[in-house]
């Protein structure tokens, strides 16, 4: 549609392009480029930006659309001629705003585009400052968040060379008049009532920057945008928003997060302390089988006090269940392995981050299965091997504990567990998991699978 161009004229609106949605914001207005089509009765609308800072209706994008020439005079002849022109356009049927055309030039002169404001209050400052934009600042904004798109609700300045504020917009009044200060227009912003001297030095280097403002307990973000991206620039864009809320949200979420750290380090040495009491109760246990229940237990409330010490050391609701898995697994080896038994182990888990009631659910699985192994599997056996497995699988994880221990007893029907283990695995992996448990020999040991699906991350 426009293979009329040269490549210059392409480069340069495809810079303007870049700014175009920046610049519909500071002008308040829609901003659209037009060239010729290649067929001279039609216009071609090479992009267009509708503003967030100016409701115009709900205007359709007519980005790529061919228009007859006759459905758009002004810009026809404005395109002709190579001169701005001013005039009225109905956007729907009894609706009209301003429009101002103003035209592009190549390096050779030439008028091969134009670039038309809709608005519906036109700010001749703020659109002259918006089309010095496009035509100036192109695609070193790429990347940079400081030229983001305004909001309705942001302060808008526009200040010359010589840092003397020339326009100004309703936002940015009502805050100084707040603050106390009227008559903005024609103040410097280098003067003792606002001493902006960020200003001053973005108008000297070209460069945007930004920064935090306290005026009077009104907390600003305040941005200084160069018109050009050059030394010297001849005027800056300065948009204030008001950050007050949102900071003493900020705030109040931090101490949040602190004080849940707190609780969790808390519950962490309270479990901690009940496994003390547990392991003095089981020193004074008559009973083997006692003993054992009551090591059980130790073992299952330490299994949540790991997930609580790393949610008390961390911001996120969410815990890797490697890092937790292998605290686990350490433990349970360390504590629970007969020194007669020469047991080789493997431990390998892939880093997946899981919100905290289920990384609880899984840790008190792994730490059952475990147990059950070491239980069960090597009785009067001198040596061993237990390999734990946590891995991606299409549609979600899985949790694969095996040994080479002397497997399942005859008759065994996991349906039917008769142990707290297994009935506490089954319901944790069902019930909470929403998962599949499997438990099978593999010829000379027995073979766990947890199978976890992907929409259990609440994702």
């Amino acid at each position: 549609m426009i293979k009329n161009l040269t490549v210059e004229q392409k480069n340069i609106l495809s810079s303007m392009k870049v700014g175009a949605d920046f610049a519909a914001d500071v002008a308040h207005a829609c901003v659209t480029m037009y060239v010729w089509d290649d067929n001279p009765k039609f216009l071609y609308i090479y992009h267009q930006s509708l503003p967030r800072t100016q409701f115009l209706g709900a205007l359709p994008d007519k980005t790529g659309r061919e228009l007859r020439v006759s459905e758009e005079p002004l810009v026809q002849r404005s395109l002709q001629r190579g001169v701005p022109l001013a005039g009225k356009r109905e956007l729907s049927l009894g609706i009209f705003v301003d429009l101002r055309v103003y035209p592009v030039h190549d390096s050779k002169g030439k008028c091969f585009a134009v670039v038309a404001f809709d608005t519906n209050e036109p700010e001749d400052i703020f659109i002259a400052t918006a089309l010095e934009f496009l035509k100036n600042t192109g695609r070193q904004i790429l990347g940079s968040s400081y030229y983001g798109r305004l909001l309705p609700s942001d302060g808008l300045m526009i200040v010359d060379k010589d840092k003397v504020i020339v326009a100004v917009n309703r936002t940015a009044r009502h805050i100084f008049k707040v603050q106390g200060l009227s008559n903005l227009v024609g103040r410097r912003t280098n003067s003792l009532q606002i001493n902006w001297p960020l200003v001053g030095m973005v108008l000297q280097t070209g460069i945007a920057e930004g920064k935090e403002l306290d005026m009077q307990g009104l907390l600003l973000s305040m941005r200084v945008i160069p018109v050009t991206n050059r030394p010297a620039a001849a005027s800056a864009i300065v948009i204030l928003q008001d950050i007050t809320e949102l900071k003493k949200k900020d705030t109040e979420l931090l101490i949040k997060s602190v004080v849940i750290r707190e609780i969790h380090h808390r519950v962490k040495n309270n479990l901690q302390t009940i496994t003390s009491l547990l392991r003095l109760q089981a020193r004074r246990a008559q009973s083997d089988e006692t003993k054992l229940v009551l090591r059980d237990c130790i073992n299952r409330v330490n299994s949540i006090a790991v997930v609580h010490e790393f949610l008390s050391q961390q911001d996120s609701g969410k815990i890797d269940v490697a890092v937790v898995a292998q605290g686990i697994y350490e433990a349970i080896i360390t504590s629970m392995v007969d020194p007669n038994l020469k047991l080789q182990t493997s431990f390998r888990a892939a880093n997946v981050l899981l919100p905290s009631d289920k990384a609880t659910s899984i840790a008190l699985v792994l730490n059952e299965l475990l147990q059950n192994s070491l239980d069960h599997a090597f009785a009067g056996r001198s040596s061993g091997r237990i390999d734990v497995d946590f891995y991606a699988i299409t549609g979600g994880y899985c949790l694969k504990i095996c040994d080479d221990g002397q497997g399942l007893p005859q008759g065994f029907v996991l349906g039917e567990p008769t142990s707290l283990g297994l009935k506490i695995i089954k319901t944790m992996v069902e019930a909470d998991l929403h998962g599949t448990f499997t438990m099978g020999s593999n010829g000379e040991g027995t073979c766990a699978m947890v199978t976890i699906p992907l929409e259990m991350e609440g994702l």
